[in-house]
């Protein structure tokens, strides 16, 4: 489907690329203004990213928001694999679209207290990971004079888990939630 999408893109375009986080977030809500592309897709992890990455490419997007992790921390990889990859994602798409303003965006946290299959929804998750893979993330972006906008502590709650209100079972976004990252990335 993205690649009958991508045949006449819009130029100057904004491109949200990512797992159900981003696949679920309903963009063209939150920002009617603007020309958003989202390249979401439930399920995947950096490693998927990085096998259809040449898709992002193709539009050449002005801007490009990426926010993947997730599902890799829920299959057991290792925290360093995974920023690694994140920037991997970075480092190929600026070198094929060298115009593109790339943001990185932090993982979220998650909640195994929302509901009683939470822990079943949010597995091997946990905040800790969560925590460190934003630190290394963080660390990296800055040396590499990146973008990296930390939206983590804008969900949770006084124990460093997710908000109820901002999920719907643990692990996904609720509208409420989206509204408060809508909020934090208006301004990029």
């Amino acid at each position: 489907v993205f690649k009958i999408l991508n045949k006449d893109p819009v130029k100057a375009s904004i491109v949200f690329f990512g797992d159900s986080l981003t696949d679920f977030f309903p963009l063209q809500d939150f920002f009617p203004e603007h020309a958003i592309y989202n390249r979401g897709i439930a399920g995947d992890t950096t490693k998927n990213l990085l096998k259809r990455i040449d898709n992002i490419v193709e539009l050449q997007p002005q801007k490009l928001f990426i926010q993947i992790g997730t599902n890799d921390l829920g299959k057991g990889k290792k925290v360093k694999k995974i920023v690694d990859n994140i920037m991997k994602i970075h480092d190929y798409i600026n070198h094929r679209s060298p115009d593109t303003k790339i943001h990185i965006i932090s993982l979220y946290p998650v909640s195994h207290h929302k509901m009683w299959l939470s822990p079943f929804i949010s597995g091997l998750r946990s905040n800790n990971k969560i925590r460190e893979v934003n630190y290394l993330l963080a660390e990296k972006c800055s040396a590499q004079n990146i973008s990296f906008i930390n939206i983590h502590p804008l969900l949770i709650n006084a124990k460093g888990r997710l908000k109820k209100e901002y999920t719907i079972e643990g692990l996904h976004i609720s509208g409420q939630g989206y509204q408060v990252i809508a909020d934090a990335l208006r301004s990029y």
